[in-house]
């Protein structure tokens, strides 16, 4: 996409304006230059209104029409406020025109009464005829999503916040815009869809226990989705907070009277770390102790009455000490054995016991009695054995905490030595001061561990739920022709689902690393040489300096955010471009030519900053708009951009006040007036 004109009426205060855009290769800005107030804004939401129907004012947004042109009208007459915007695109030339008409209603009405909602027209030329498509809306989105306009449309003193706190979805969703990914996973929740209603077709083919079975597993599963959004969100501020204490420890370790307090803290962490972890591993030894002799105990009770019965039917005389004839025949005339088993005459069982007759036992049952009750007596050693060894285990355990009791004391006599230290650190900030924060720090953890437990307690609980009800559900399924496809359809699709998912999330985790190659490096071009820029694992966009061997995050001022932000939107539209130009199809997104059309990108900068990135972003876009004050432009601004700047205008506005005529903005190509702030 090549900007070529934006032509402007009745938009707020531009009347009949437009703009040129710098097209040439060698020269690719276009600047802009209006005092603060004076319409850079609103020329900025002139592209957004125009390609999306969406505005961003701070005052009145409501208010389109010109208030001139309203002025000038009569109750009942209509006013057109309209923008047009030529390009090319594609090979192509276009042309789209976004217009809503305005009625008057009374003679103090300046806002107007929209007449109909807004519509567009688009029209392009590819060599074969101008060709007006049916479907406008759809034709400008295709060429540029709005779910990339931020990137390539913004206000400069916002976008700092990309470098901000809990900017991560931001982030993230940005990389996803650009390289295509959103569609992919789309794609993954439209799998999800489709699952769902597969499994709406088998539940009503199902009886109508089953479809409540189904229904009340759906619900459970919306629980547990919300449960693990809700233990994600928390996992990712726990690992915040680990940061900022880990950040906040290694900057006291930088410092003359803190360091050697905190190397020693670092030390007591470690061995507190060690023994936490001797800890778990003694329970596991009880577990398994447990696992193993745990039945011993409970089972003594039966254990001593058995030995007990035994020993006092021997001693009686029941159990006999040989197995006599007189036995033999007791239980031959009785036609029972002892094992309980029938002994009928002349069966096989009868003529075994009566064969034993005349033979006398060299071992007798009384032996066999004696053994039993010794073996018996066993359990009693082992019942002695588990409790010594659980014993031991439950000691050293408790050993083990008081040894991470005491480090925690001293870890906490370091914290409050470190509180005592009012001595500035080179940042300006006390040592004092940092060490409190880091204490905040710590509590904030404690408290979000405890709620992460609690998240996998409800998810635990309502998963049992599932199981709970996916067993109910396989044994109430009906099998009916209808059923059955449906399970298989529904089957497929939580497996091709389950395999978009997992490609998903290998691919954002690769062009995350490409992002981050590529801000990392425009960021370098931009900032001071020892600080570096990079996207985490969590898409945080991060400003770290090299401390010692250690990557130590920098307290961010406004202008350092505001350079990684203009660094990352920067690097996005180059990778954009390169794939565009490369020619070759991607399996997820083939880039495209965008723009880069800013508003005060140097408010926060100073001088250096300033002419850094004014020589860098003009080579990461194929144009680039800046709208600027002149003491945002004078200067190294100046300095790097005049050279390449193909169009420059002035706006010079007119408050309406002196004349009595309302509020007007005319776009200059030459400096009539100062623009000032």
């Amino acid at each position: 996409m090549q900007l070529r004109r934006l032509s402007l009426e009745n938009f707020r205060q531009f009347r009949n304006e437009e703009i040129e855009f710098a097209t040439d290769d060698h020269a690719n800005v276009t600047v802009v230059h209006g005092s603060n107030g004076s319409g850079k804004t609103t020329l900025l939401n002139a592209f957004t209104w125009l390609l999306y129907e969406k505005v961003d004012f701070d005052t009145r947004p409501d208010r389109l029409a010109s208030e001139g042109a309203m002025a000038e009208a009569s109750p009942g007459d209509e006013v057109t406020v309209s923008v047009t915007l030529e390009f090319d695109h594609d090979g192509a030339s276009y042309r789209a025109t976004r217009s809503a008409v305005y009625e008057k209603r009374s003679a103090t009405d300046f806002d107007g009464q929209l007449v109909d909602d807004p519509s567009v027209v688009v029209e392009y030329d590819d060599g074969s005829g101008v060709t007006r498509p049916n479907n406008p809306e759809n034709v400008l989105s295709q060429i540029i999503p709005e779910r990339l306009s931020e990137l390539f449309f913004f206000d400069g003193e916002d976008i700092d916040e990309l470098a901000g706190i809990d900017n991560q979805d931001q982030i993230q969703e940005a990389i996803q815009n650009i390289m295509g990914l959103t569609i992919l996973e789309r794609a993954t929740r439209h799998l999800d869809a489709v699952a769902g209603r597969f499994e709406s077709q088998v539940q009503e083919s199902a009886s109508e226990e089953l479809r409540e079975l189904i229904a009340e597993k759906r619900s459970v599963e919306e629980e547990i989705e919300d449960f693990e959004r809700k233990k994600q969100d928390n996992e990712r501020a726990i690992e915040k907070v680990e940061e900022e204490i880990s950040d906040i420890e290694s900057k006291l370790a930088t410092f003359e009277d803190s360091a050697r307090l905190q190397e020693q803290r670092t030390a007591y962490q470690e061995d507190r770390q060690a023994l936490e972890e001797e800890v778990e591993s003694i329970n596991d030894e009880i577990r398994n102790e447990i696992a193993e002799n745990g039945f011993v105990p409970l089972a003594m009770p039966l254990i001593r009455e058995t030995a007990a019965d035994i020993d006092q039917l021997r001693e009686e005389g029941v159990i006999p000490s040989e197995l006599s004839d007189e036995f033999l025949n007791s239980l031959l005339e009785a036609g029972q054995c002892i094992c309980g088993r029938d002994l009928e005459a002349h069966s096989d069982p009868y003529q075994h016991v009566a064969s034993l007759r005349g033979q006398v036992a060299s071992d007798g049952v009384e032996q066999g009695a004696l053994r039993i009750v010794g073996h018996l007596q066993q359990f009693a050693d082992r019942r002695t054995g588990f409790f010594d060894e659980v014993d031991d285990l439950i000691e050293r355990r408790q050993e083990t905490h008081e040894q991470i009791t005491r480090l925690e004391e001293k870890i906490d006599d370091i914290s409050t030595e470190l509180q005592e230290l009012d001595t500035p650190s080179p940042d300006g900030v006390s040592i004092s001061e940092r060490e409190a924060q880091r204490e905040d720090k710590e509590e904030q953890k404690e408290e979000l561990v405890a709620k992460r437990g609690k998240f996998e307690e409800q998810i635990e609980t309502k998963q049992a739920e599932i199981d709970r009800l996916e067993t109910e559900i396989a044994a109430q399924r009906e099998e009916r022709a209808e059923t059955r496809l449906a399970q298989r359809r529904q089957r497929a699709a939580e497996h091709v689902g389950a395999q978009l998912t997992d490609s998903f999330e290998q691919l954002k985790d690769k062009v995350r690393e490409w992002s981050n190659k590529e801000v990392n490096e425009t960021f370098g071009e931009i900032a001071k040489k020892e600080l570096e820029a990079e996207i985490t694992e969590d898409f945080e966009l991060k400003i770290r300096q090299q401390v010692g061997d250690a990557q130590v995050e920098v307290d961010k001022s406004t202008g350092e955010r505001q350079i990684a932000s203009l660094a990352f939107v920067g690097s996005l539209v180059n990778i954009a471009r390169r794939r565009y130009e490369a020619g070759s199809d991607s399996e997820y997104f083939r880039g495209g030519i965008y723009p880069l059309v800013m508003d005060s990108p140097f408010g926060a900068l100073d001088k250096e900053h300033r002419r850094e990135v004014s020589r860098v972003l003009p080579t990461l876009a194929s144009q680039v708009v800046v709208f600027a004050t002149d003491s945002q432009w004078e200067g190294p601004v100046a300095d790097e951009m005049t050279a390449i700047a193909g169009k420059q205008y002035w706006l010079d506005f007119d408050d309406g006040e002196g004349s009595g005529d309302s509020p007007r903005t005319h776009i200059r190509v030459e400096q009539t007036s100062a623009a000032g702030d």
